[in-house]
Parts: structure tokens; C-alpha cells; sequence
């Protein structure tokens, strides 16, 4: 019991990280898309742990921790080209938008290599 509560403390303290904005603010300041590389080694990661941990809701709380971070960052950059860059959406509209992306995925993956594996092991 304590291990499993270790694990879900790790990911949230991992998720804190603005992964999201990281990449936004890459893309903005830098015009290079460089910087969503630690956004993906993060949710492939995490992932990784929760399904390898069978620690499941680790999952959507990780992303939701991560979201607030990003969010709470977004809403306090001031960037001069913040604005232009994300068309058709806002700086935040995009933070939703590849945060939801991200959590489709990984609920995606978690359904093709998780719950359909042990549906078949049932049968």
C-alpha cells in the first residue's frame, strides 16, 4: 500500500512540471517545435509507469496536474508574439487542445494495450 501511494506521489510531483507550456513557449519565442519533445518523453512516461505500475488513475491525474501547471504559466507569460503564433486558437485554447490530444491518446493506448489484453485473458 505504501509503494503504490510512493508511485502516485512521484507522478504528481513529476506532472507539476509545465510540460505543455515548455513546448508552447519553444514554439513562440524560438519558432521551433523542439520544444514539444518533453512533452511527448513525458506522456509516453507516463504511461509507461502507470500501466506498468497498474496504477491507473495516476494517469488522468498526472495530465490534469500538468494542465494546471501549463495553464497557470500560459496565463502569466507575456510574450510579445504569444498572440499570433497558435491561430486559429489562443495561446490557452491551444493548451486545451494538445492536452486533451495528449489524454485521448494515452486513453487510447490504455484501451488497445490494456483493457483489450485482459478481456481476451478473461475469455
Amino acid at each position: 500500500m505504501v509503494k503504490k501511494w510512493t508511485v502516485r506521489l512521484g507522478i504528481l510531483l513529476v506532472s507539476v512540471c509545465p510540460y505543455v507550456f515548455w513546448g508552447m513557449y519553444a514554439d513562440a519565442a524560438d519558432r521551433s517545435m523542439k520544444g514539444y519533445l518533453p512533452l511527448l518523453v513525458w506522456a509516453a512516461a507516463l504511461y509507461w509507469l502507470t500501466v506498468r505500475t497498474r496504477d491507473i488513475p495516476a494517469l488522468p491525474v498526472g495530465n490534469l496536474v500538468s494542465f494546471l501547471s501549463s495553464y497557470w504559466f500560459t496565463a502569466h507569460c507575456r510574450l510579445e508574439n504569444w498572440g499570433w503564433i497558435f491561430k486559429p486558437f489562443s495561446p490557452p485554447g491551444f493548451l486545451k487542445a494538445v492536452s486533451a490530444l495528449v489524454l485521448l491518446a494515452q486513453g487510447i493506448l490504455l484501451w488497445v494495450f490494456v483493457v483489450r489484453k485482459e478481456r481476451s485473458n478473461k475469455t
